[in-house]
């Protein structure tokens, strides 16, 4: 991946917060946007939270896994440590 879409899948606040819960476990989209309107001040509408779930999944930070006994699609973090590094460094690095 070229560092530009690295840089722009990153360059989202709400991307960035959707990876700190998946950092947490595996979660369907609909648990995703119920976490983060539970967690975060900056109340995001389902379909946003969808559009950057798959941004995030064409940027190969996300695997998405359908499950069948829950019949629902859970994405987890394609590469826990590399993507924490990234969130932690942008995080740390402020406006």
């Amino acid at each position: 991946m070229e560092i530009e879409e690295v840089a722009k899948a990153l360059s989202s606040d709400t991307r960035l917060k959707i990876l700190r819960l998946l950092a947490e476990g595996e979660a369907s989209a609909v648990h995703v946007y119920k976490l983060y309107n539970e967690k975060f001040s900056d109340r995001r509408e389902r379909a946003t939270i969808y559009r950057e779930l798959e941004v995030l999944y064409k940027s190969n930070f996300l695997v998405k896994t359908y499950k069948e006994e829950s019949k629902e699609i859970v994405y987890r973090l394609a590469a826990r440590s590399i993507s924490l590094d990234l969130i932690e460094q942008t995080a740390s690095a402020g406006p």
